[in-house]
């Protein structure tokens, strides 16, 4: 496309040549010569697959992290909650805050995911905070589980059996 700069030393391909070099990276020059990359070996394919299973099994995980959870309140109400990030930081804070309080205002309520206003006392927001560790631990420790078994698959169909 352009005049060879000074110092640089390059061969001439063709066009073939060069959109193979654009569609497969791994191209090399060797004594002159334009060398394909070698085809990946079972080991590679085999880490190509597993690094792919752990990056679906980590999204998996992320999602269930923030899966909706379901508290039953001390007054007997049982809904179900948000559990994505922003939720969960309200929440810690709120737990927080009225722990350090010493109790929830009187009427206080938490929001259930349909809307409905429940009343909530400190064990409440305590209660449905460790609901929502508890669905991230539990979600952590199968997640751990999941990619111990990916490591230790010795074949890709194995590896894409493992799944959340």
């Amino acid at each position: 496309d352009s005049p060879v700069p000074k110092g640089v030393t390059a061969i001439k391909i063709t066009d073939a040549e060069w959109q193979a070099c654009l569609s497969t990276p791994g191209y090399t020059v060797a004594n002159g010569a334009l060398v394909a990359p070698a085809a990946p070996t079972s080991a590679q394919l085999l880490a190509q697959a597993q690094a792919a299973q752990i990056a679906s099994l980590s999204s998996a995980y992320r999602s269930a992290i923030v899966t909706p959870v379901s508290y039953t309140s001390k007054g007997g109400v049982t809904k179900t909650y948000q559990a994505d990030p922003a939720s969960q930081t309200l929440l810690m804070q709120a737990t927080q805050g009225y722990g350090i309080a010493g109790a929830t205002p009187t009427g206080f309520y938490w929001k259930s995911e349909d809307n409905t206003e429940v009343p909530f006392t400190l064990a409440d927001l305590q209660g449905l905070y460790m609901a929502m560790l508890s669905q991230g631990w539990t979600a952590f420790q199968h997640l751990q589980s999941l990619k111990s078994q990916v490591s230790a698959a010795t074949s890709i169909s194995a590896v894409q059996a493992i799944t959340w």
